[in-house]
C-alpha cells in the first residue's frame, strides 16, 4: 500500500541524532585509540596494528552475519529497533571499557584486544541497525533524502564537537601536556553517557513503518549472499568505499601523531582536527544540488582528486609553516563532501541485483559496503603504525627526523595517493543516473504485473 504520510522534523531530526549518538562513540574510539594504545598502555605500533587488524577479521565475519540475522529478524517492535534499544548501553559500556587498562605486559594486551573486539561487535548491532532503519520508515523520495541528509549533518556536526572539545578535556583531565589513561577513561564516560539517550530517542521517534510483504518468500540466506557476491557494481563500491576509508579513517586515527610530533603546536590541536569536519559540512551543502545535476560518479571523482592533492601538498610542503597547514586541512575537508557518495550508490547496486536476478538483500548489501568502513579504519589506522614504527617512531620521546619524515609521509603523501587510487574502481562502476532510472522502472513495471 502506497504510503502518503510524511515524516515529521522531529523524526527527522531523531534519526539525524542518532549518528551523532554512534559517533560520540567511535569517532574518539576511532581518532585516539591507537595513540592511548602506544602512548598511555606503552604497546608496541605493531602489537596495536595487530589487535585492530584481528578485530577486523572478525568483523569480516560479523558483520553480513548480523545483517543477515537482522534482516530476518520479526517483532512487534519491528525488524531494527531493538537491536537499537538493547545495544545501546551495550555500545557505551565497551565504548569505555576500550579506554581503560588492566594489568601489564600480555594481560593488558589481551584485555585491549577484548575489549576493542566487544566494541565492534557492539558497533555493528546498533550502527548497522540504525543505518538500516531508512530503509523501513517511508517509502516517499523525499522523505528518505531528506534523513539521509540529516543523519550527514548529524556525523559531521559531532566529529566537529568532538574534534574541538577532545583535546582540551584531555589536557584539563590529565593536569598537563601529557595525556593520562585515566583522562581518556573520564572523557569515553561522559561520551558514552551522552550518547544512551540519544539512542533511546532515535527508538521511541523513528518508527518501522514499512513491513515485509506477508507470506512472501524469504530468500534463503545462502542465496542472500551470493547475490552480495556477484553484484559486479556492489562490489566496486565496496572497493572504492575500502580504499577512501582506508585513507579518511587512517588519516583520523594517526593525525593526531602528525600534529603532536611535527608540528608540535598542543594549542591548535583541536583546530587542526576540528576544522575537515566542519569544511566537509560546508562541502556537503555547497555540492548537494550539483550532484544531482553533475552525477554521483563524477562528483566523487572530483572529490577523490581534491583530497588527495590537499594531502600530497601538505606532505611536499613540509610542517613549519602552521597558517598554510590550517588552510590545506580545510581544503582537505572540503573535498571529503565525497565521503557519503559511494553509501547513496548502494541503493542503485541493491536494484540492479534485483532487477538482474530476482533477489532483494538489503540488509546483507548495506553490512557488506559497511564493512568496507571497518576495515578501511583497522587496515589504515594499523598499515600507519606499521610503517611508522618502522621509520623509527617511539612513543613519548623526541623523535628523529627519520622519524618525523616517517610520520609526515604516512598521515599525508601515502592516504593522498589512496584517495587518488579511488578513481580506478570508480571509473569501472558502470551505472549512471540513466542506467539507474531505467532499471528502477523495470522494476516497478514487473511489481505492478
Amino acid at each position: 500500500m502506497e504510503q502518503t504520510k510524511r515524516l515529521s522534523k522531529i523524526t527527522l531530526l531523531a534519526y539525524g541524532l542518532g549518528d551523532f549518538a554512534s559517533n560520540l562513540c567511535w569517532t574518539f574510539i576511532g581518532s585516539y585509540l591507537s595513540v592511548f594504545y602506544t602512548d598511555v598502555v606503552g604497546m608496541a605500533p605493531a602489537v596495536a596494528s595487530a589487535i585492530m587488524l584481528i578485530a577486523k577479521i572478525w568483523d569480516g565475519v560479523n558483520d553480513p552475519m548480523f545483517g543477515a540475522i537482522a534482516e530476518r529478524t520479526n517483532t512487534k517492535k519491528g525488524r531494527f529497533r531493538p537491536y537499537i534499544f538493547y545495544g545501546a548501553p551495550i555500545l557505551a559500556v565497551t565504548s569505555v571499557l576500550a579506554f581503560t587498562t588492566f594489568g601489564t605486559g600480555t594481560v593488558a594486551i589481551i584485555w585491549a584486544a577484548v575489549t576493542y573486539i566487544a566494541c565492534g561487535m557492539a558497533y555493528t548491532m546498533v550502527n548497522l541497525s540504525y543505518g538500516s532503519l531508512s530503509t523501513v520508515m517511508t517509502i516517499n523520495p523525499e522523505d528518505i533524502a531528506q534523513l539521509n541528509s540529516w543523519r550527514m549533518m548529524g556525523t559531521n556536526l559531532s566529529a566537529v564537537l568532538l574534534n574541538a572539545i577532545t583535546a582540551p578535556l584531555l589536557m584539563k583531565f590529565s593536569g598537563g601536556e601529557n595525556y593520562t589513561a585515566g583522562a581518556y577513561t573520564k572523557l569515553a564516560i561522559i561520551f558514552a553517557i551522552c550518547a544512551i539517550p540519544l539512542f533511546y530517542f532515535v527508538y521511541a521517534k523513528c518508527k518501522e513503518t514499512i513491513k515485509p510483504a506477508a507470506g512472501g518468500a524469504k530468500v534463503p540466506l545462502s542465496q542472500s549472499i551470493k547475490s552480495v557476491i556477484t553484484n559486479g557494481p556492489l562490489m566496486l563500491i565496496f572497493v572504492i568505499q575500502l580504499l577512501a576509508m582506508t585513507a579518511f579513517f587512517g588519516r583520523m586515527g594517526v593525525v593526531i601523531y602528525y600534529l603532536m610530533y611535527n608540528v608540535g603546536r598542543f594549542d591548535l590541536i583541536a583546530a587542526f582536527m576540528s576544522l575537515p569536519s566542519l569544511f566537509t559540512v560546508v562541502g556537503i551543502f555547497c555540492t548537494k544540488n550539483i550532484l544531482v545535476r553533475v552525477g554521483k560518479k563524477k562528483m566523487a571523482a572530483i572529490g577523490y582528486i581534491g583530497a588527495g592533492l590537499s594531502l600530497i601538498a601538505m606532505y611536499f610542503l613540509g610542517w613549519s609553516n602552521v597558517p598554510v597547514l590550517l588552510v590545506l586541512h580545510c581544503v582537505y575537508g572540503f573535498f571529503c563532501f565525497s565521503f557519503p557518495i559511494p553509501m547513496a550508490m548502494v541503493p542503485d547496486a541493491i536494484n540492479y541485483e534485483e532487477d538482474r536476478s530476482g533477489v532483494r538483500a538489503d540488509g546483507t548489501s548495506y553490512a557488506t559496503v559497511s564493512l568496507s568502513t571497518k576495515f578501511g579504519s583497522a587496515f589504515g589506522v594499523s598499515g600507519a603504525l606499521l610503517i611508522m614504527g618502522a621509520t623509527g617512531y617511539v612513543a613519548n620521546a623526541q623523535q628523529t627526523a627519520q622519524a618525523l619524515g616517517g610520520i609526515n609521509m604516512t598521515v599525508n603523501l601515502i592516504f593522498g595517493i589512496m584517495f587518488l587510487l579511488c578513481l580506478i574502481p570508480l571509473y569501472f562502476y558502470p551505472l549512471n543516473e540513466k542506467k539507474s532510472a531505467e532499471i528502477i522502472a523495470r522494476l516497478e513495471k514487473k511489481r505492478a504485473q
